[in-house]
């Protein structure tokens, strides 16, 4: 059985060894090629679960049946500078705007390089901090990019693939949307949203923007996948 990341009585050792290998071990697509480049350390997991008690009422960072993929794009030129800025346990103080709702550094499950290379960077069972609101529900994917217009049709390709991947693996996944989106009311994932630090706001977010999802979403569909927003 799957070790969970709430399981009190397990080793960190462990419970990170068979989370790997639960991320590199259901089979990926043919096409899909995903580089491990992890980033949990035992300090994050602490603080990732103080994160989750705090604002979803959970008793550990266990990221179960997960229900939606947000998108994102990292407003940052690199891979590498992307790898440094989600390396941190702590929330870098550059980030007042977020200290408020806890210490965890932003994390993601995985990175999409320019070239279309995935990297895998949480183990699919622990919450990420991506999107106020959805972390507890949400699998988060940033693509590396100083803005939307750097986005590449490589990345576009390699989102598909992974999206359609992860559909495979967990038949939870209902909802697809760009990080532009997850504010908006009116749209089928917002059902998901659960915020108990009411000081803790929602920003406006542009990444990746309705170009590059529109796109994304015309590739899934093409492969027959068809996801709410």
């Amino acid at each position: 059985m799957e070790r969970r990341a709430g399981g009190s009585g397990a080793s960190y050792s462990a419970f990170v060894g068979a989370a790997l290998v639960a991320v590199l071990a259901a089979a990926p697509l043919a096409a899909l090629e995903i580089k491990p480049h992890p980033i949990l350390t035992e300090r994050r997991l602490a603080l990732t679960r103080a994160y989750a008690k705090a604002h979803y009422g959970l008793d550990d960072a266990a990221l179960k049946d997960p229900k939606l993929i947000v998108i994102h794009d990292t407003e940052i030129a690199t891979l590498a500078a992307t790898f440094a800025a989600f390396a941190p346990d702590v929330l870098p103080s550059a980030r007042a705007e977020l200290k408020g709702g806890g210490e965890v550094n932003v994390g993601v499950h995985f990175v999409v390089d320019r070239d279309g290379t995935v990297y895998s960077l949480l183990p699919l069972d622990v919450i990420g901090r991506h999107a106020i609101g959805f972390n507890h529900a949400a699998i988060g994917v940033e693509n590396v990019a100083k803005d939307a217009s750097a986005l590449t049709g490589a990345q576009v390709a390699a989102d598909a693939e992974l999206v359609a991947d992860l559909v495979k693996r967990f038949p939870s996944i209902r909802c697809l949307i760009g990080h532009h989106e997850y504010q908006k009311r009116d749209l089928p994932h917002f059902k998901l949203y659960k915020e108990l630090v009411r000081s803790y706001r929602p920003a406006f977010k542009s990444d990746p923007g309705p170009a590059f999802m529109r796109k994304l979403r015309a590739d899934l569909a093409r492969r027959g996948i068809v996801l709410e927003r």
